[in-house]
């Protein structure tokens, strides 16, 4: 053997060894994902405190399934297997309480909305009202005012207009009404 040849060898061994002593230690590298499952464990316990075992059944028990998996793989310490499959559990159980929680969200603002919603439906104007008459509100009683006239309320007060009639030859000037309001000149 030449001394070429036996550094070669001895640089191969060197590489050899190294390559062995690196995948050793990447194997040990991954830690245990007890946070993982621990994180899983509680998302399931949530999801099972919100009802999804009645409003998302299907997404409870794959957490429950995946959880499983997940210890099993820990056991046999699979450790990047059961990160993957805590992970997997948590996002499913986490699902189920979101989909709990809405569903029960969803009853609730039924109930509301059917709780405030009258038996018998009003009308916003009075049977007897004029035809183009404006809805009034007045305390709890539902009537209309006529267009013109007299109130229908009983009422002898006329209708109330946008703007109280100018006095005739009164454009021009700056004159005020009866309530001593002014108003301005208007030019034409």
């Amino acid at each position: 053997m030449t001394r070429n040849s036996a550094t070669t060898n001895r640089w191969r061994a060197a590489a050899v060894l190294s390559a062995a002593l690196g995948m050793a230690a990447c194997a040990s590298d991954v830690p245990p994902p007890t946070a993982q499952l621990g994180a899983a464990s509680q998302a399931v316990q949530e999801a099972e405190r919100a009802n999804a075992l009645q409003y998302a059944p299907v997404a409870l028990q794959s957490a429950r399934d995946k959880l499983a998996a997940a210890d099993k793989a820990m056991r046999a310490d699979e450790r990047t297997r059961a990160r993957r499959l805590a992970e997997e559990a948590r996002v499913d159980a986490e699902l189920a309480t979101v989909t709990s929680q809405r569903a029960v969200t969803q009853q609730a603002a039924a109930a509301v909305r059917q709780s405030a919603t009258p038996t018998t439906p009003q009308s916003a104007t009075a049977p007897n009202a004029a035809p183009g008459a404006a809805p009034v509100y007045s305390g709890s009683t539902l009537g209309t005012l006529p267009a013109t006239g007299s109130g229908a309320s009983g009422s002898s007060y006329p209708a109330p207009s946008a703007v109280p009639p100018a006095p005739a030859g009164s454009l021009g000037t700056s004159t005020g009404n009866s309530w001593g309001y002014s108003y301005p000149e208007v030019r034409q």
